[in-house]
């Protein structure tokens, strides 16, 4: 890919190399997003750099970390996959925002400001929310974390997990 990937990002790589989608097991990353490996990884990049890009009102996409933009930008890293063309990417554009986590939509391109600081902020954050999980349909005397992106916990009887938003 041609990049050095932030810290977090090799670290989060040598732990495990992502998982394959799989409708039974759900997704780990709220709130639709499966954590991608290497080699889905790069296939996701290469893929969103091959496909045609217009820019909304002719803009172009931004050099710095952080900025909004419609073209998928060289070094947006794809670390999560809705499976329908929607990605968690880490922003390693230049720039105090380097290595935050943003979403990007196939749609809209990504404009705002980033989900998490980092990818350990963001792993940090799961872990927070996952801890004070509830089980579907069952009263609970404290509220669960919710993550920065608004998403709780939930854990069906089957002990699969949902993401409630």
């Amino acid at each position: 890919m041609g990049q050095t990937f932030p810290d977090a990002v090799r670290d989060q790589l040598l732990l495990f190399d992502g998982v394959e989608p799989n409708p039974i097991t759900g997704v780990l990353l709220p709130p639709l997003y499966i954590p991608v490996g290497l080699q889905r990884m790069q296939m996701l990049w290469q893929r969103k750099l091959a496909a045609p890009q217009t820019p909304v009102n002719g803009a172009a996409a931004t050099a710095h970390a952080g900025e909004a933009c419609q073209e998928f930008h060289p070094l947006l890293v794809p670390i999560g996959d809705d499976t329908t063309g929607d990605l968690l990417v880490v922003d390693n554009r230049p720039g105090e925002l380097r290595g935050s986590v943003l979403t990007w939509s196939k749609v809209d391109g990504y404009f705002g400001t980033p989900t998490w600081p980092s990818v350990a902020d963001m792993w940090a954050d799961v872990a927070r929310a996952l801890e004070t999980g509830v089980t579907q349909g069952t009263a609970c005397d404290i509220d669960p974390h919710l993550t920065l992106n608004g998403c709780a916990a939930v854990f069906t009887a089957d002990g699969y997990l949902e993401w409630e938003f």
